[in-house]
């Protein structure tokens, strides 16, 4: 077993192999914590603040436990930093050796069968030509598989789609390509090793997956670490809901249509069948679409009228005839059943959701982009996380820099299941989890104000945003640009940006003006200037440095209260005689802001000032939960403390 203070003390293991490295108390603390759930198996909730070093932290007591752990992220830059970085790192030193994976959801890897298939791809999108060629080299090239090793892939290149197979149009081992398939050796080389990193999404597919009898990837495992396991609860809710969309129906008679040509079967019936479905669906969605832009309603204010019902109906009957169609192929085999079950399953379940007949969920339409979304979400996830995971696992850990709320952490167990509850006569006791929340690392009584404007009027003003450009525009002039403007709707942003965009010295960016990668490349590589941004800039952004020093916020990031999985929650929780805003609302908005407020100080050396500019933190009774669950920083509530402050401490 490895010394776990002597790998971290000066002297040890890490302080031998990295340039300025600096012993930090709050890493050992977690360290010899997360040690501790290996050897009690009792699980652990762990806040652990930026710069602590959680990673090692976790990393190195579960590869001394010897026991098979999974590394389950949500972001896929936390789980490639954490495969691509850590890993090599620890295996360089570690005395001894293990073996680590990185495992993804199926359609991250190429289909050897369906690429051997493709003369001339057709591409969706303007612009996806030219990746062809990058594509069809590293295709000839790679050992894994992974679509992130081809350079600059766009997240949402639609063309992949042709390139990869879900489990569903899988072949299996009648794969020609079988043996040399990249899932069959993902879950190959998960299955022998030690450390298996994946994002939440697979994780909770898997997961879901297991009440049919088998997972997605997985192979069995000991352990599990959940790092950015503040986001737990939305992705269980999605994991454990239906969803029908437009693009299924689309993937459906593209695969049917695939497997009629790869076993040479004309089926005219069947093909006939297949492009009524095709007109059918189209028109069932848009009649959903109509008077709807992007966003999420409730399913009652869109089903109902003739014209929909009517359309369902066709849509359900066509269904029907496709799988008495293809059950009657003979040639298809196992195959045949297959593709039966998916449309069997599409039918179902698009009646399962416009019946809306559980009301533990929660039934809406959802408009991205492209995609029309029919979903069924479970309100309150709280027993099915406690039945699927809590109760079925021991050896855990939760952790993320920030989990807890106002100081502690029963915001999270309640809506993982951890507190005490009932549902359907039955009573669970509160869970048995250890807790640490680890004080921060950096200075931030001595390195950073937060600022809160208490004479501004509040958000729902007339002249809210006009009140918000003079001190934007206030703040930007004390500190030349080097600023993020973070926003919580579009609205804000633009009319803000609209007002400043010509007034600001330095360069001034914009979210959607060009890819988010580019845009903070932009930014760190030009001095003084300033980006306005909303949700995606709030998380998961690292700009160490004087790139960045200062954080303008412009209000509470308050729950849209007409979104229906959150209006459900809220409803539920006064049913039960809690308090919806102060048991939801409040807690949810005081982890966003955490968030948001982390984009500042992400290095010992960092300074800055976080302003948010809303001034009910300073007049509501709530007010001081916000402030209760930010870091300690200096808090000043007028713009002339800030400019003598930045000019006595930022030079």
């Amino acid at each position: 077993m490895v010394d776990i203070e002597g790998f971290f003390e000066d002297g040890g293991i890490l302080s031998q192999h990295l340039d300025n490295y600096e012993n930090r108390l709050q890493q050992v603390q977690m360290a010899k914590a997360v040690a501790e759930v290996f050897t009690s198996r009792k699980p652990l909730i762990v806040e652990a603040a930026t710069g602590t070093g959680k990673t090692l932290a976790y990393l190195m007591p579960a590869i001394a436990s010897g026991k098979r752990v999974v590394i389950s992220t949500q972001t896929k830059a936390l789980q490639e930093q954490i495969f691509n970085k850590d890993i090599p790192f620890l295996k360089k030193v570690w005395p001894g050796e293990f073996k680590a994976v990185v495992l993804k959801g199926r359609k991250n890897y190429l289909c050897k069968l369906r690429y051997d298939k493709i003369s001339q791809p057709v591409f969706r999108k303007a612009g996806e030509g030219k990746y062809w060629a990058r594509i069809k080299t590293w295709a000839e090239e790679t050992q894994t598989g992974d679509r992130a090793e081809i350079p600059g892939l766009p997240d949402d290149y639609q063309t992949w789609s042709d390139l990869s197979v879900g489990s569903e149009a899988c072949l299996g081992a009648k794969c020609p390509f079988h043996e040399e398939c990249f899932i069959t050796k993902a879950r190959e080389d998960a299955s022998m090793a030690q450390v298996i990193v994946v994002n939440h999404h697979l994780f909770f597919a898997d997961l879901a997956l297991r009440d049919l009898g088998h997972g997605e990837v997985l192979p069995p495992y000991d352990a599990i670490v959940f790092d950015e396991a503040h986001h737990l609860e939305s992705i269980a809710t999605s994991y454990f809901g239906l969803q029908i969309s437009n693009y299924r129906f689309s993937e459906i008679i593209t695969d049917i249509t695939r497997v009629l040509d790869e076993e040479n079967i004309e089926a005219s019936n069947l093909v006939s069948k297949l492009d009524s479905l095709d007109v059918i669906y189209k028109n069932y969605f848009s009649n959903l679409k109509f008077g709807k832009y992007d966003g999420r309603c409730l399913l009652d204010e869109v089903l109902g009228s003739p014209k929909i019902e009517e359309s369902q109906e066709e849509l359900t009957d066509i269904l029907k005839e496709i799988e008495r169609a293809i059950g009657s192929l003979g040639r298809l085999g196992d195959r045949r059943e297959r593709i039966v079950d998916r449309v069997a399953d599409l039918r179902l379940e698009l009646g399962f959701i416009t019946r809306q007949g559980d009301d533990k969920y929660v039934y809406f339409l959802e408009i991205r982009d492209r995609g029309t979304f029919l979903q069924a979400c479970p309100i309150d996830v709280a027993e099915t996380v406690r039945r699927k995971l809590l109760d079925t696992h021991d050896m855990m850990v939760f952790t993320s820099a920030t989990l807890s709320t106002a100081g502690d952490f029963e915001f999270l167990k309640d809506r993982l299941g951890m507190l005490a509850f009932k549902s359907n006569d039955q009573t669970f006791k509160d869970y048995d989890i250890s807790t640490l929340s680890l004080p921060a690392v950096f200075d931030y009584e001595n390195n950073c104000m937060l600022y809160v404007p208490n004479r501004l009027p509040e958000p729902r003003s007339e002249n809210y945003v006009e009140h918000v450009t003079t001190v934007i525009k206030y703040l930007l002039d004390i500190s030349g640009g080097d600023a993020f403007v973070l926003f919580t709707s579009y609205s804000n942003l633009n009319a803000v940006h609209e007002n400043l965009e010509d007034e600001i010295a330095g360069l001034v960016l914009k979210q959607g003006e060009a890819p988010k990668s580019d845009l903070l490349n932009t930014f760190k590589n030009t001095p003084g200037s300033v980006l306005f941004a909303t949700a995606s800039f709030w998380e998961g952004v690292d700009v160490e440095g004087d790139a960045l020093r200062m954080v303008i916020i412009d209000k509470l990031p308050f729950s849209n209260p007409s979104d229906p999985i959150f209006s459900a929650r809220a409803a539920l929780l006064e049913s039960r005689n809690q308090n919806p805003f102060m048991a939801l609302t409040v807690p949810m908005a005081a982890l966003s802001l955490k968030q948001g407020f982390g984009r500042l100080i992400r290095s010992k050396t960092d300074k800055g000032v976080v302003a948010i500019l809303d001034s009910r933190i300073a007049t509501k009774r709530y007010g001081s939960y916000f402030i209760d669950s930010l870091p300690p920083a200096k808090l000043a509530w007028r713009a002339a403390e800030v400019r003598d402050w930045w000019a006595e401490n930022m030079g």
